[in-house]
C-alpha cells in the first residue's frame, strides 16, 4: 500500500532505498520501543514486514541528519490523531450566549434569566446580556445602562469583560464567570 505524501505529513513507506535511517520500533517484533540511531532501510523495511505493521517516515534527511522513521500501525495512529483533535476542539470551543432583556423585566422573568445565565457561566460559556429600546423607551436610556448593569451584576460570581452602549437605542454587556471567592481555613 503507498500513500501520496503531502507536505510535512508522515507517509508509508513501500520501498526500500539504499540509505541510512533513524528507526523507533514501537512493535513488539525485537523489543519495545527500540530506538536505532543508525540502521540501513532495507532492514528497517524488513522489521515492519515481520511485525505486519507499516514503516512511516515522519522526517525527509536533510542537513546531515539521517531520515527519522517508525514502525507502526499507520491507521491506528491516524485514527488516534483525529480523536485528539477533535478533544482538543469540543474542550477548546467557548460558546457565547446572548440573553435579550427590557428595561421593564419582570421580577419572575428576571429570575428565570439569571437562573438560565447562571447555568450558560457553570458550563463555561460567556453571556451578552442585550437590551434594545424602543419607542419612548429611549427617552429614558441612562436608566436603561444602571438597569442593564444591575441585571448583569446580578449573577453569581461574575466578571463584566465589555460593555458596548450604542447611542440612545442599544446596550449590551459582556459577562464571564470570575474566580469564586477564596475561602479562609
Amino acid at each position: 500500500m503507498s500513500l501520496k505524501k503531502k507536505s510535512g505529513e508522515p507517509y508509508i513507506v513501500t520501498r526500500a532505498r539504499n540509505c541510512q535511517v533513524r528507526l523507533i520500533d514501537t512493535s513488539n517484533v525485537l523489543e519495545k520501543n527500540k530506538y536505532y540511531e543508525s540502521i540501513p532501510m532495507t532492514e528497517a523495511l524488513n522489521i515492519a514486514i515481520a511485525a505486519g505493521v507499516d514503516l512511516v517516515c515522519f522526517s525527509e534527511a536533510g542537513g546531515g541528519d539521517l531520515a527519522f522513521y517508525k514502525v507502526i500501525n499507520f491507521g491506528k495512529w491516524k485514527y488516534e490523531l483525529t480523536k485528539k483533535k477533535k478533544k482538543q476542539q469540543k474542550v477548546s470551543k467557548k460558546v457565547t450566549k446572548e440573553i435579550r432583556v427590557s428595561p421593564d423585566i419582570g421580577d419572575h422573568d428576571l429570575e428565570h434569566k439569571i437562573k438560565q445565565v447562571n447555568g450558560f457561566l457553570d458550563d463555561g460559556d460567556d453571556v451578552i446580556f442585550s437590551m434594545r429600546l424602543k419607542g419612548r423607551q429611549r427617552a429614558h436610556a441612562k436608566e436603561a445602562q444602571v438597569r442593564i448593569l444591575e441585571i448583569a451584576e446580578m449573577c453569581q460570581n461574575v466578571e463584566i469583560v465589555g460593555k458596548k452602549l450604542d447611542g440612545n437605542s442599544q446596550f449590551s454587556v459582556r459577562v464571564t464567570r470570575g474566580k469564586p471567592p477564596v475561602k479562609d481555613d
